[in-house]
Formats: structure tokens, sequence, C-alpha cells
């Protein structure tokens, strides 16, 4: 039978409920604080009554660890198959195990899955057992990885095999995978007052364990700086500090510094092979597909951080910059136009590259001759892809770019000396921004929305409903937990983006 979750008294004070004791409910003070000068009596906030009502919709379910090994699953086997044989509330299978999810127990099984979707993901709750290591993994792969990119990937790109083998050979990453999976969940809703305190300590001992072994690797000489892992870790350490939001913008700079540095390396190693006169090593599809996704994750933290960090250039003129556009100009995985071809980005490196100049071109008041030439210039190619990524009616990741970088650039030629000559017509900037705005939805994995588009929007709109639309995005793009409104970001992190002095 499921226990009750022990719940607080609606109107006690914080300091009573703490020390379990009756409270009479007096205020400023009430008898139990004032008889001890020690205690400071504290009412609960409007956050802390959410987070009572959250608890009350919260069961305690008995979880049951399976420690037997499920076969491997046939790597030419759907990914659709494999979703239709679970129930969307868990991972049974077999009869026995329906009837047992039906009475409330939720099953897990110590293998993982070689492949994952974002569809059908089953709705986990927090329980006895969260915190086996298993388990941890089991929801890094099966509810973490499909938020890293958007819903209408092509297939290639929801694969985890390759992902999972990296995990399970690297201790690096696979302690960065815990600390990922440890941050995330520690904010998800539990009848256990110290959850959250318990995971985010086991998340900073497992970021500890990580960085520490990692460092042993370096001192022995065994990294050489182009490894799979090396790369999936300094991706995986971005995404982990920036669930903390505490160390968001001063870490956040560094990781994508480290990143470009990695990739740096992997390029000069492939053309040292090439002038060797050798052949590059032969890969998987699935290699190829998990570094392009490395790839474009440091073009959209890239993209983010040029928002409030004006110092931040090495996505525009650098050496970095470079070597990214040799890259994606040949890439090894198919790069059509498509969103389905770009996982993390949905839209081509040549939009993103127009979107990179918009962002530089706004931080410059009185633009020069030149620069107003590459404005007009930015202008024509960003009207020309208005064909190619047209608006479907709903919100998707390359047409909100396309109309943002556009309405950004148009603004700002507006404001030049003569730059009205220079704009037509063909475009409505404030009628394109209202269509996009008007189809945020803000639900399931909303986190994927990207920021970038968001927050230029608001910059722009003069319209304060329109505002407070984005407003509430930016917060819901920034929560902490994947997918579940539980708890949104400080205040002081929403006004970071809100005021963007990077543009």
């Amino acid at each position: 039978m499921a226990a009750k979750a022990r719940l607080r008294t609606k109107l006690g004070c914080l300091t009573c409920r703490q020390r379990k004791k009756k409270c009479d409910e007096l205020r400023p003070v009430c008898s139990g604080c004032s008889s001890r000068k020690s205690l400071e009596c504290k009412w609960p906030t409007e956050h802390d009554n959410a987070q009572d009502r959250r608890l009350r919709k919260v069961t305690i379910r008995t979880t049951t660890l399976y420690t037997e090994h499920t076969e491997s699953t046939d790597s030419t086997e759907s990914t659709e198959s494999i979703i239709s044989d679970r129930s969307d509330s868990g991972y049974a299978s077999t009869p026995e195990e329906q009837k047992m999810e039906s009475q409330g127990v939720v099953l897990h099984k110590q293998s993982l899955s070689p492949k994952w979707s974002n569809k059908g993901s089953p709705d986990l709750t927090v329980g006895f057992g969260w915190d086996n290591e298993p388990v941890m993994l089991a929801f890094y792969f099966k509810q973490m990885l499909p938020g890293f990119i958007h819903e209408r990937s092509h297939p290639r790109f929801m694969e985890c095999h390759y992902m999972c083998n990296l995990v399970q050979d690297s201790q690096p990453l696979r302690d960065t995978a815990l600390a990922c999976a440890a941050m995330t969940m520690s904010w998800k809703p539990s009848a256990d007052p110290r959850w959250g305190i318990k995971m985010r300590r086991q998340a900073l001992s497992y970021k500890t364990s990580a960085l520490a072994s990692l460092q042993d690797q370096i001192a022995n000489g065994s990294v050489t700086g182009t490894e799979d892992w090396l790369l999936a870790t300094a991706n995986q350490l971005t995404l982990l500090d920036n669930r903390d939001h505490n160390t968001f913008a001063s870490t956040s700079n560094t990781h994508i510094r480290a990143m470009l540095n990695l990739i740096k390396l992997r390029t000069a190693s492939n053309l040292a092979i090439l002038k060797a006169g050798l052949p590059l090593p032969e890969k998987e599809l699935s290699a190829h597909a998990f570094e392009r996704v490395c790839y474009e994750a440091v073009l959209y933290h890239g993209a983010t951080m040029m928002l409030f960090d004006r110092d931040f250039d090495m996505l525009d003129g650098s050496a970095e910059w470079q070597m990214l556009e040799d890259y994606f100009r040949d890439p090894p995985v198919p790069s059509e136009a498509h969103e389905e071809n770009w996982p993390v980005l949905g839209m081509p490196f040549d939009v993103f590259r127009l979107v990179v100049i918009a962002s530089r071109l706004s931080r410059i008041a009185i633009l020069t001759t030149a620069e107003l030439e590459i404005a007009a210039f930015v202008l024509a190619e960003l009207s020309s892809w208005y064909e190619v990524i047209p608006a479907t009616g709903k919100f998707t990741s390359g047409h909100s770019y396309l109309v943002a970088a556009n309405a950004l650039i148009r603004r700002l030629v507006a404001q030049q000396p003569d730059g009205d000559l220079l704009l037509d017509d063909k475009h409505q900037p404030d009628v394109e921004m209202a269509a996009v705005i008007s189809t945020i939805e803000i639900g399931h994995q909303f986190n994927k929305y990207p920021l970038w588009p968001l927050t230029v929007f608001y910059r722009l709109s003069l319209d304060p409903r329109e505002r407070k639309i984005l407003e509430h995005a930016i917060s819901a793009a920034l929560q902490n937990t994947d997918g579940d409104i539980a708890r949104f970001a400080p205040r002081e992190t929403i006004n970071m983006f809100l005021v963007a002095p990077g543009l």
C-alpha cells in the first residue's frame, strides 16, 4: 500500500513545522516562538504554499529495481517499435509487469535501452530508489537526452546507442551524466523535504569526481583532446552548470571555449592525417550524428552567451568560427535545409551565420559605410530564406530565429542616417513577431525553445501583453526541470536575459 506524504499544517509558521510543534498561528510571532528568544518566527511564502499544493498531488510509489539485464535491442529496430513495446506509464512489457504498474508499482530496468525517443517518455514520479545509479542513468537517457534536441529531428539523431557506450566506457563522462541527472531530479516534487538538498549534494559529488578523474587522465598523458567521450563530457558540463543558475553566467563562457578548443584539436588531428596521405578513420553513422549534436550545441550556447556577454566574440571572425564553417560546409551527415537535419539549431548553418552577424551588429550604435553594407547584405540573405523556412502555424526554431534576426537588423538600419532607403515593405517585423509569439505554448519540455529569438522579441516588442508572454516563456525556458513546471529560474537570471546587455 502506498504511503501518504506528510503534509504541513496549512496556517502554522515554518519554525513550528520544522520543530514538529503545534502552532497557535498568532502573527507576526506565534506563542511557541515568542517563548524562545533564540527562535525566529518565519511564515510561508507563496512559493512554500505552491510547494504544499504540489506535495498533495505526489504519491510515493514503491520502486522495484530489476537487476537482470535485458537483451539489447537490434540496431535495425525502429524507435517507434521500441516505444510501442512499453506502456506510457513506465517500462512494463509483460502482463505481470503491466499488472504491477496498474497497482502503483513503477518498474525500472537496470540495463539501458540502446535507443530513446521524445515520444512515449514515461511520467516518472520521485520516490524510493531514485538515488540508485542505474535508475539515475535510465532517467538521464530516457528523459534528459531527448530534451537536448527538438522533437522533429531525424531518427538518426534520436539513437543513443553510441552515447550509451561512451558513458559506460568513460568514468568522467559517467560521473558527469549522473551529476546532470541528480541536479535535474533535485527539482522534482518529492514527499521528502530534504530531497532537493540531498540530490544537489550528490550532483556536486559526482561533478567533483568527474573533474578529478579527468585531471588524473590528463596528468597521465592518456588524453589527446580528440576523444569523443571528452567532447561529450565538456558538453554535459556546460548543461550541468546551466542548470545551476548561481554559476550560469560565470561558467558557460568557460565551457564553450573549452568545447571550441576541443573541436580545434579534433580538426587539427584530421588535417594531420590527411596531410600524411592517410584516410580518415571510418566512423559509424551514430558517431557522426553524436558529433553533429555536440557541434550544434556549441553554436546554440554561443548565441545565448552573445545575449549578455559583449566580450564573447568567438562566433564571428575568429579561427574557431572559420573552423566551424569548414565543418558545416561539408558535414558527414545530411545537411539539407529541412529542420530535421539540424537537431539542436533547427535551421541550416548559413542562417545561423546571419543570426550571429545580426547579433554582433546590434552592439554598434552608429554603423560605418562598410558595416551598413553588411547589414543590407544580411537583410537580403534573410529575406531569401523565408521561402525555405516558412511559418507553419507552430513555434519552430528556424523560423523564430529568422524573424528575430530580420527584425533586429531592420530596427538597427532604420536608426541609421538614410537607413530607410535600404528597407523595403516586403516584411513587417511587428506583424511577423506577433504571429510567432502567438504560437508559443508553454508545456512539456519547453526548455528546448531557443532563448536568443525569445530575448530579441522581448527587446523589440512594445506590446505589454506580448512582453508578458515572452517573459513567462523565457522564465519557463530557463527553468531547472526538464519539462516540469516545478521550479522557475531566479529573478536575477531572468532579468539577465530581459536586459540582454550583449545586444
